[in-house]
Parts: structure tokens; sequence; C-alpha cells
């Protein structure tokens, strides 16, 4: 049996509970309206009585009166709206709109008072007889006092008729509170707190635990829903377990053969460890690895491991055949040996071989094929060999660049070893032979006058040259011979530098030295030192946009500290991208080329303080023995 939805059935117990309110606001109002008009009635009747009496007072002491005549009128006009209905002011000038009277005994006693009015008036009108009036007056009273009595009766039996349906209200309350309840409770709360439950469940991963059964309403359809959500989830995760376990399989062997052919620097080697590393990963029956050549038009077959080792060397074009889509497009091709022109493939007819790139970013470097009898490959052992096939690449690569950037550094080391010698020979010794070649003429020309004295002056100036020379000679073959520092081109230097600054920028440069004449940087941190200087300078013309700058040089017995500060805007260091601004990263390489450090110091509006700094040079250099 289909159960009703539950969206009807809270919709028909607010609706009843609306209902419910209404028709009690509803009755409730009408009771308010009818007690308010029972009570101007019953009101109206009593003065009736009232006005008896009052005329009765007035016919027996001014019968002239106006106000008995007006009492009178009052009395016959009220006792009209009472039996017909209609609108009526009382004394206090409050209006009313009267009903007609439809209860019978009621209406019956209204008309017997209209009679006795009749008579009662017919007797105030005549000559007064006291006795008569009295008699009168009190059979009015007494019919009047019975239809006010009539009157409260009829309000009170409406009442306990209002109260009688109050409590069938109260009674319908309590029903369709319960029924609230009950289907609150078991349609709403309960199934409410079962998905709950079951969807905290889903969430912390427990897939095992069943959405229990629901009614068959909204929620039971959610509850389905939920547990077919659940069922899905479950075959998902399972599903993503199992390719995750793969995958992690998958990137573990290709890490541990990439950490294993890595370690080769040799490509040879690297070529062998490559082949017989994936044929016994792969399950291979042979396995080769074929590279491009310089204008990437051939493919050169270079290792192999298993059958087919008669075909290294073997060449073929990388236009045509499987080849093609390996090479130009970089895909992993898997085709049958015999479909195959490549010579090697064909030595397999029938079996299935996988040809993956060996491509490091975005450049083919050659391919790497894989042969197997027994089974074709999955999507698995593809997805494997391609890995396989990039840590090979990149390994390749690396080989590569090392061999090619070893011959470049002994090609580079003979260069500036013949740089350094040459330069060397000619600064210092070119100079002593030039010397010794002029002390040579001027010893002839002192021989050939006779002046022996300055002749053994030259000669010793000659010795002495010669002892220089065979030192230098000595100190640039054996590469210990350093430049000696200038101090004054150093200081000219900067001042030059300094200088040139002012000119461009307008902006004064206050030097400090603590003493002009020694400076203990040797000449290649001479040469640092002023880069340093002039790449801050040009950082504060850029963009410090500073007033003015102090270059401080402070030297102890072990350290000489350049300071350039400025009083720019500043920057925040931390936020200085170093593949953009190169200038600091070039100035702390030149000082640590040294042995030195470099510091900087800056934030925004606090201007920028630059501190390098130097060891001091030794003082005495060992003298060379002359043999």
């Amino acid at each position: 049996m289909k159960q009703l939805s539950l969206r009807y059935q809270l919709g028909a117990i607010f609706l009843g509970f609306l209902l419910l309110v209404l028709s009690s606001v509803a009755v409730t109002f009408w009771l308010v309206q009818t007690q308010q008009n029972d009570a101007a009635i019953i009101n109206l009747a009593g003065r009736q009585r009232m006005l008896a009496q009052q005329m009765t007072r007035l016919a027996l002491s001014d019968p002239v009166s106006p106000e008995l005549a007006e009492s009178a009128a009052r009395f016959e006009q009220t006792l009209t709206a009472l039996r017909a209905g209609g609108e009526l002011v009382d004394g206090n000038g409050r209006s009313y709109l009267l009903p007609p009277t439809t209860d019978p005994a009621i209406r019956a006693q209204l008309d017997d008072i209209a009679a006795r009015w009749l008579i009662f008036q017919r007797t105030l009108q005549s000559p007064v007889n006291s006795v008569i009036l009295q008699a009168e007056l009190a059979t009015l009273l007494g019919k009047l006092d019975k239809v006010v009595s009539a009157y409260e009766a009829l309000a009170r039996a409406k009442i306990n008729r209002l109260r009688g349906v109050q409590v069938a209200f109260l009674a319908a309350a309590f029903l369709l509170l319960g029924w609230g309840y009950r289907t609150v409770h078991h349609q709403l709360l309960r199934p409410l707190a079962a998905l709950g439950a079951a969807a905290r469940e889903i969430g912390a991963g427990n897939l095992a635990v069943l959405v229990p059964g629901l009614p068959r309403h909204e929620l039971g359809h959610l509850g389905q829903t939920m547990e077919r959500m659940r069922e899905e989830i479950a075959a998902h995760q399972q599903s993503l377990e199992q390719q995750v376990a793969q995958r992690t399989q998958e990137l573990t062997t290709a890490f541990t053969f990439s950490q294993e052919i890595v370690q080769e620097l040799d490509s040879s080697q690297l070529l062998r460890s490559v082949v017989n590393h994936t044929r016994e990963l792969m399950q291979g029956e042979a396995v080769s690895v074929c590279v491009l050549d310089e204008d990437e038009r051939f493919l050169e077959l270079v290792a192999n491991s298993g059958a087919g080792e008669q075909f290294v060397g073997l060449r073929q074009s990388a236009a045509c055949g499987i080849v093609r889509p390996v090479i130009r497009e970089h895909k992993t091709v898997v085709a049958e040996g015999s479909c195959a022109t490549c010579g090697f493939l064909n030595h397999f007819p029938g079996a299935a071989c996988t040809t993956a790139p060996l491509q490091v970013c975005g450049r083919s470097l050659g391919a790497v094929c894989v042969v197997r009898l027994q089974r074709p490959f999955s999507d698995d052992e593809i997805r494997a060999l391609t890995l396989l096939a990039n840590a090979a690449a990149v390994a390749l690569e690396n080989t590569r660049l090392i061999e090619a950037s070893q011959q470049q550094a002994k090609e580079n080391a003979t260069l500036v070893e013949r740089e350094r010698l040459a330069a060397t020979l000619h600064d210092n010794l070119a100079q002593n032979l030039g010397a010794m070649h002029l002390s040579v003429d001027l010893l002839a020309n002192d021989l050939a006058a006779g002046e022996d004295g300055a002749a053994y002056q030259r000669v010793a100036e000659l010795q002495g040259n010669l002892q220089q020379a065979y030192a230098q000679v000595r100190m640039a073959l054996t590469g210990l011979r350093e430049p000696e520092p200038d101090n004054d081109e150093f200081l000219t230097a900067l001042q030059t530098a300094l200088a040139d600054f002012e000119g461009r920028t307008l902006i004064p440069v206050q030097l400090d030295l603590d003493d002009k004449g020694v400076i203990g940087l040797t000449a290649v941190a001479q040469k640092q030192a002023l880069h340093i200087i002039r790449e801050a300078l040009t950082n504060t013309r850029r963009h410090a946009q500073a007033a003015c700058v102090q270059l401080t040089v402070q030297q102890d017995q072990e350290t000489i500290t350049i300071d350039i500060v400025d009083d720019g805007i500043g920057f925040d260091p931390t936020q200085v991208n170093n593949r953009n601004h190169l200038g600091l990263a070039i100035m702390r390489t030149r000082a640590e080329r040294c042995e030195g450090q470099l510091a900087v110091h800056s934030s925004p509006a606090q201007g920028t303080h630059i501190s390098a700094s130097f060891p001091v040079r030794a003082t005495e250099t060992p003298e060379l023995e002359i043999e």
C-alpha cells in the first residue's frame, strides 16, 4: 500500500491548525460582539424600568412637565427597537443598532409589555390617580423584570454554547497536536536521524554500512538515493584504490629505475643499463634503444638487450614507418613486429612491440622499443614504459651535458691558463726584458767610454733585473703570481666613480676613509669592491630617489668594511625577486668570490644600507728562491 506523502501529511496538519485557529478567532469575535449586544439590550431593558418609575414620579409631582413627555417618547422608542430592531441612542449619547427579537418567548413578553404600556400611558394622561398609577407601575415593572431576566438567560445560554465550542476546539487541537507529533517523530525525525547517521558513516569513509530502510515517502526516496550513492562511491573508491596502488607501483618502479641509471655518467654504460633494466621490468624478449643523429634525420640502434644483438649500429629514417609518430609527435606506439619497416622489429614476426619516445622538454632524443612474444602490452604497461623512457631520456641528456661541460671546462681552463700566462709575461717579464735591453745598451756605452764604475753599476742592475725576471717566470709557470695591489689606482678609480655619479645625478656623496694611504685589499678584491660600489650607486640612481649618499671604508686588523648608505625610499629585501633583480645577487657573488660577505639592510621609507666586508690581505709574501 502506497503511503501518503509526507508533504501532504504535514500540509494537512498545518491546514487543520490554521482552520482551528481561524474558527476559534471567529467564534471568539462573534461571542464578544454578541455579549456587547446582549449587554446593551439588557441595559436598555433595565433603563425602561427606570423610565417607568421616572414617569410615575413626574406624573404625581408635575403632570405638565416637558420631561414627562420626553421620558414617555424615549420609553416607547426603546420598546419599539427591542421588538422590531433599529437604531437607538441611549441617554449617554451612544448609538446602538439593535437586531429584531427572534426568541418567541421574549417576543411575547415584549408584546405584553407594549399592551401594558398603552394602559400605563392612558393612566398617565388622565387625571392622575395615585393608587391606580402605582398599581399599573407595579404591573409594568414586573413585566420589565421578566424581560430583563429572559434576556440574561438567553445571554447565559449563548455563553454556555460558546464554552462547549471552545472545549471542542481544545479537543481538536490536542488531536491535531498528537497527530502532528506522531507524524513528525515517526515520519520526519527518525528518518532524518537515520539519514544523518548514514551520512556521517559515509563521510567517515565507512562505506560498508548500509543506509537503513525508510518509510515510502520523500525521505524514503532520499534514503534510496543515498544508498545508490554509497554503492557508487564504494565502487569508485575501490577502483581508485586499485588505480592508486597501480600508479604507485609504476612510479616506484620508474623512480628506482631512474635512481639506478642516473648514477651512470658514461653514455654508453647508461644505454646498456637502460636496455637491461627495461627488459627486466617489462619482461620483454628484446629491448633496443635508438638515438637521433645531429641532423635528426636518421635513427641509429646504439644499445640492445636480448635477441637481435647483431642489429646494433642499424640506421633507418626517422621520417617513415612506426618511428615517425614516436619521434615527430612524441607518442607511444603499439604494433606488431611484422607490420613495422624496422629491420630489428622484423626479426620478431607476430610479436607485440611497443615504442616510446625519449624526449626532454618536448625535444626527441630517440626511442626505446620493447618486443614480447607471449602476450600483448596492457595500457598500464604502456604507461609504465613511457615513464621509464622519460627517466632514461633525462639521464641520457644529463650524461651528454656532463660530457660536454667537462670538455668545455677543459678547453676553458686551457684558454684561461694561456691568457693568464700571456698577461703575466706581458705585464711583468716583457717590461723587465725591455729594461734589461736598455741597461745592456748603456753598459756597452759605458764600456766603450771606459767608465768602469758606471759599468759595474749597470752590471749590478742587470743582475737584479735578471733575478726579478727569473722569479716572474717561475711564478707565472707555477700559477702563484698574483698582481700587486695598487692603492693609488684604487683610490683614483673610487674617486672617479663617485665624481661620475655626482655629475650624473647631482646627488652629493660623502667619502670617509680611515687611512687613504693604506687599504689592505688584494688586487682582485680591489676590483670586486669597485664593482660593488658602482652597482650600489647605480641602484641608488635608478630606484632610491635619495638626497645624499655616504661611503665609508673602515679597516681593522682582520677585516675591511665598505658601507654605502643612502636616505632614499628603501625597499623590503624579502620581496625582491632575484630573477628580476640580479644586482644584489651579483654584488653578493663578487664579495664571496674574495672570501668576503655582503649584507643589505633596508625597509620602506628608511633608506638602504649595503655593507661589504673583505679579509685583510697578508702584508708579507714569501720570496721565491732563485736557483
